[in-house]
């Protein structure tokens, strides 16, 4: 089941001005996808692939960026980030085949636009030291895009067990300054094994056979959206 949000801003800063005539409208959804959804146990859960898909609809010409997203993960979810081989973001920005095998955790895609050209990105994911989670995000433009977000995956409460914190950095905010770029889609799948744990573990299914996922979408103007997905799964 996907929930689609609509808010719509009451004020908005953008290109260092701020007009109560400019707001970020927008819809806003995410979609999970989890495989295989036959749930392990706590103590062998089984290995699946997480696939998190962002979309963002504009519904006017205001200029806006993502400033933070947090994705909420449910309980039943587990991460085992601390068994697998890290590389540090400089190195992963610098050149990504210097990063050590098995540090890489999975990949995507992404399209943004920017004063109305659309570029595709290329998405590439690694396990960072320290907990941290990296996106390598680049695009050949116009405009130029390359940088690395610096994920934090920390544990949640109530009906989620992790979250995790993606702050975008200045310059994927405003690849070129005072333009905003906005990320219309944005698709990563992580998946992988590490001496046979995995990187994401499923550990169960609740009664009603539904996992629960969250995502937290913070703008440029200051305003937020929420989201929501479920994921069926099996005993």
């Amino acid at each position: 089941m996907r929930m689609r949000i609509l808010v719509t801003a009451t004020a908005v800063a953008a290109l260092g001005l701020t007009s109560s005539a400019w707001a970020v409208n927008a819809d806003q959804t995410i979609t999970i996808k989890v495989s295989p959804t036959k749930a392990g146990t706590k103590k062998k859960p089984a290995n699946v692939k997480l696939t998190v898909e962002t979309d963002t609809k504009p519904l006017d010409a205001t200029p806006f960026a993502n400033r933070q997203v947090v994705i909420h993960f449910d309980k039943h979810l587990v991460f085992n980030p601390k068994k697998f081989k890290t590389c540090s973001a400089q190195t992963v920005q610098a050149n990504e085949s210097k990063c050590p095998k098995g540090s890489k955790v999975g990949g995507g895609t992404g399209v943004g636009t920017a004063l109305g050209i659309v570029s595709n990105l290329t998405v590439s994911a690694f396990n960072g030291p320290h907990g941290k989670f990296l996106l390598h995000i680049v695009s050949p433009g116009p405009p130029q895009v390359d940088g690395v977000i610096q994920a934090s995956l920390k544990k949640d409460k109530g009906k989620y067990g992790y979250k995790l914190v993606l702050p975008v950095p200045d310059n994927l905010q405003q690849p070129v300054p005072g333009v905003f770029a906005v990320l219309l889609k944005f698709v990563t799948a992580t998946k992988g094994t590490a001496k046979g744990v995995p990187y994401i573990g499923l550990t169960g299914c609740p009664a009603s056979h539904k996992l629960s996922f969250k995502g937290d979408f913070n703008y440029s103007d200051g305003t937020s959206k929420t989201a929501t997905d479920t994921v069926r799964c099996k005993r």
